[in-house]
């Protein structure tokens, strides 16, 4: 799907360098006020290790995850268990994503959705989000634009 599978290895270094919690600027407490009205169950799409998932599970939001890779899932089990968490993860492939609960809202922090290369995976992805969609549902996801892109269209 992704042109990079975590595996054991990469793992352990997001693991190091994207603690839980860890921001780029304020995106924990932006997804925190997004999410205030949501009162249904949220999904956090390619949940990784939980840096986003646990802080929103600690303020009290009923999130689970999905991650392709069986490792960042396992590193997400053991920070929720040091936390006295117990979320439900699910290891799959969002592109064919075949959930029985649908949700109030998805998201896709940090910028992982661009971490899909092909544009046709991507169609596939948000699509198979969408039909997880309660009605009126929302899919919040991170987009960055390269700074270069900018300075082309004067910016």
């Amino acid at each position: 799907m992704s042109f990079s599978y975590y595996g054991e290895l990469c793992t352990e270094v997001y693991d190091i360098t994207k603690p839980v919690g860890h921001s780029f600027g304020e995106e924990i407490p932006y997804y925190i006020e997004r999410l205030k009205s949501c009162k249904g169950p949220i999904l956090e799409a390619m949940v990784g290790s939980g840096r986003f998932l646990i802080p929103l599970l600690e303020a009290g939001y009923h999130v689970e995850g999905v991650d392709y890779s069986a490792d960042m899932l396992l590193s997400c089990r053991e920070r929720c268990l040091e936390r006295g968490l117990t979320p439900v993860l699910y290891e799959a492939d969002i592109k064919e994503l075949s959930l029985t609960q649908q949700y109030e809202a998805i998201l896709i922090p940090a910028g992982s959705f661009q971490l899909i290369e092909e544009r046709n995976e991507a169609i596939e992805v948000l699509k198979s989000l969408y039909g997880h969609l309660e009605p009126g549902g929302r899919l919040i996801l991170d987009l960055f634009l390269p700074e270069a892109q900018f300075e082309k269209i004067g910016r």
